[in-house]
């Protein structure tokens, strides 16, 4: 059996020991070097042949992009950023050695990294996001029996177009599983949004921090 990328790669670190610990676990095995400057970088780029670039912006174009990836070396670029420019979605999105995780994404650091050094395509949205705290229901999705529902009550985290990300007091549901969730609009109207789990995390509380995909509105 191959070994994983991630045991054959040398990671080199551009970002703060804050961020890089959203890596530990899935960088387990890895080979992980500091990098204090670009030309600390690019020694290093001259002395490893398989290596994987994490960078770390507060607003990333689609120029920055454009001067890691044409450093010598064969590399896998990783770059997290507060703000990402859509030029870089436009250009980037579908290169296979580049992996774009928006700070807000952070928590799925795990999930993400796991599917890019496995070589799976990583869907990188570029809808914006609109912060929220609105309450909710997630309820469980069940065609042929009402008898075992779950449902919990939480709070909308954010919102794009295509999708959300929520909080509940408690860890209830597991990846890829259909949910409903009911909110209230602002004129009072409730509405129901047919969803999948795309992803989800633990809290230190004991909750559930999920994302979710929208499929439909009732």
């Amino acid at each position: 059996m191959q070994k994983s990328l991630r045991e054959q790669r040398t990671v080199l670190s551009l970002v703060s020991s804050k961020t890089l610990s959203h890596f530990e676990t899935v960088f387990r095995g890895c080979l992980l070097r500091q990098c204090h400057s670009l030309e600390g970088l690019k020694l290093q780029l001259a002395q490893n042949q398989k290596v994987v670039v994490l960078a770390e912006f507060d607003y990333c174009t689609s120029r920055h992009v454009k001067a890691f990836m044409s450093l010598k070396g064969r590399m896998r670029l990783i770059v997290i950023a507060k703000s990402i420019d859509v030029s870089v979605y436009q250009k980037y999105a579908r290169h296979p050695d580049l992996l774009l995780i928006p700070k807000s994404d952070i928590l799925q650091a795990f999930f993400l990294t796991s599917k890019f050094f496995d070589g799976d395509p990583v869907y990188m949205r570029s809808a914006v996001r609109q912060e929220t705290s609105a309450p909710a229901l997630v309820k469980s999705t069940n065609w042929v029996s009402q008898d075992s529902i779950r449902q919990r009550k939480g709070r909308f985290m954010d919102f794009a177009k295509q999708g959300a990300r929520l909080y509940l007091p408690e860890r209830m549901f597991g990846l890829k599983e259909f949910v409903s969730v009911l909110y209230q609009l602002e004129n009072q109207e409730w509405v129901t949004v047919e969803c999948q789990l795309r992803w989800e995390v633990a809290t230190p509380d004991g909750g559930q921090i999920m994302g979710v995909q929208f499929l439909a509105i009732a």
